[in-house]
């Protein structure tokens, strides 16, 4: 049975203005190249999924495993801005959690 861990949680507003949570969870991992040092390196999948629950729950739950995995999917590319350095990449692809009995 493969288990990820629920490291933390984000909240986006809606375009109601209402407060969705996503449980952030990671599990397995897959390589990725350096953009500095052109070496390539291992990290953990990460992928955000929804959550009908409130904030105080989603504190509650960070550390738990829950069964599933983190799959990689290609998409069409899109491009993400660093807030920080202003950085603009380019993404083809995005992490999904498939939870253990959609896996089959």
């Amino acid at each position: 049975e493969t288990m990820v861990t629920i490291t933390g949680y984000k909240t986006r507003a809606t375009t109601q203005g209402d407060r969705s949570i996503y449980l952030i969870v990671e599990g397995g991992m897959q390589p990725a190249v350096s953009q500095t040092t052109g070496k390539t390196y291992f990290k953990s999948r990460k992928a955000s999924v929804f959550a009908a629950i409130d904030e105080e729950v989603a504190k509650s739950m960070v550390g738990f495993q829950i069964p599933g995995t983190i799959r990689q999917l290609k998409v069409e590319p899109y491009q993400i801005t660093n807030e920080e350095t202003g950085e603009v990449r380019v993404y083809d692809y995005r992490n999904e959690f498939i939870s253990e009995d959609l896996a089959d």
